[in-house]
């Protein structure tokens, strides 16, 4: 059989995609966690541009790309913003609470999903094997309008993802380091690109999901108006992403300390914006503060705020809110009129949302246990 010069074109997008993602995924230049989201993301693109082009030769891969869930674009919206976050901030990592973010991928699952319960319906004799044809609409009914949920979820991320390129550009001199800048700069091409991509996208996807509207030429074109830019990303995004992790290494200030690239009076003014953000504010009595929200509310970058935190103030930033909330519940146990509050009720009110911590926390900056500073203080009185 011959494959179409579209296909042709995908299927290099696709191969290209692979070498890309393998020399990202395997370089120590750089940041590693950059790196590989970067890698994973070019290697999802690589794998959807796999499923449209790779030539049926015979029926295993006709199966295979019914039963395998190669078209995967949820978790590409989730890859853009978390690499963007690694970029501007090389402390970012992976976490449980970043994971949440990926557990939409169960959507781009679903038409496999449906392949294997029909074929184990069969098994089992739930279903009969004459059904296959009106499981198979059923089938590309799905994969038709699962594109919309994909659609808005990349699009809600590359808005996420613009939005905290504006959070982190410098103000006046702060991070305004040659590395910031050109992970900035980067960063604002990658958005600009896959906004576009969004467009195209768009523009495809309407046809699609109101079948009135779809055109002949549409119909003879299929999928390729997708999956030839897609080749075009993969390429784009593979050399330029591959080239700013060879050219720009981790700055050795946010690894090591040992160098400041913030003047001494931003620093001061960086520290005054955090102490008004607690004491006057009193940001700490959010349970679920985080150095993004302080960052959002002192419209600091997070990169600055824990630099400021971790090598001016000598402490991490659980620490610099934990310091507050210990004051805080010391200061609600004095008050008479909080006779009727448990210790872990005060605790509660104060911003701690684990007993465990708050007690660690309260002995460490008092020698004490709660129990004990608050019997003290009632003998005292």
């Amino acid at each position: 059989m011959t494959n179409s010069p579209f296909d042709l074109l995908v299927l290099l997008g696709c191969a290209q995609g692979f070498i890309w993602a393998s020399l990202l995924w395997l370089n120590r230049t750089g940041n590693r966690t950059a790196n590989r989201l970067l890698a994973v993301l070019i290697g999802l693109l690589a794998l959807m541009s796999l499923a449209l082009a790779i030539p049926i030769f015979n029926r295993w891969i006709s199966l295979a790309l019914d039963f395998l869930p190669l078209n995967m674009a949820m978790p590409i919206g989730p890859l853009i913003y978390f690499y963007a976050k690694s970029i501007l901030d090389p402390a970012f990592r992976i976490g449980p609470t970043e994971r949440l973010h990926f557990y939409p991928v169960v959507l781009d699952w679903g038409g496999s999903l449906i392949a294997w319960l029909f074929v184990g319906g069969v098994l089992l004799g739930f279903f009969p094997g004459q059904d296959h044809q009106a499981w198979g609409t059923i089938i590309d009914e799905y994969n038709t309008y699962v594109d919309i949920p994909r659609w808005v979820s990349m699009a809600v991320y590359v808005m996420l993802t613009r939005r905290f390129i504006q959070q982190h550009q410098p103000a006046s001199n702060i991070s305004n380091t040659a590395g910031h800048q050109l992970g900035l700069q980067w960063l604002k091409q990658l958005v600009r690109v896959f906004f576009v991509f969004q467009l195209i996208w768009t523009m495809h996807l309407v046809p699609y999901i109101i079948p009135g509207t779809r055109s002949a030429l549409l119909d003879k074109f299929g999928w390729y108006p997708i999956y030839i830019p897609v080749a075009l990303i993969i390429y784009w995004l593979g050399l330029k992403g591959y080239l700013h992790a060879r050219n720009t290494p981790i700055d050795a200030a946010a690894r090591s300390g040992s160098a400041t690239s913030i003047p001494a009076e931003m620093v001061e003014k960086v520290v005054g914006l955090l102490t008004i953000a607690m004491q006057t504010d009193k940001l700490y009595l959010d349970p679920e503060l985080t150095v993004e929200k302080i960052s959002r509310h002192t419209q600091l970058p997070q990169r600055t705020v824990s630099f400021v935190l971790n090598q001016h103030l000598q402490k991490s930033f659980s620490t610099f809110v934990n310091e507050y909330r210990i004051e805080a519940v010391k200061g609600q146990l004095t008050n008479p009129a909080n006779k009727h509050l448990t210790l872990m009720g005060v605790a509660y009110e104060c911003g701690f949302n684990s007993q465990a911590t708050f007690q660690r926390t309260f002995k460490q900056l008092t020698g004490l246990s709660p129990k004990q500073y608050a019997s003290q203080q009632t003998a005292e009185r």
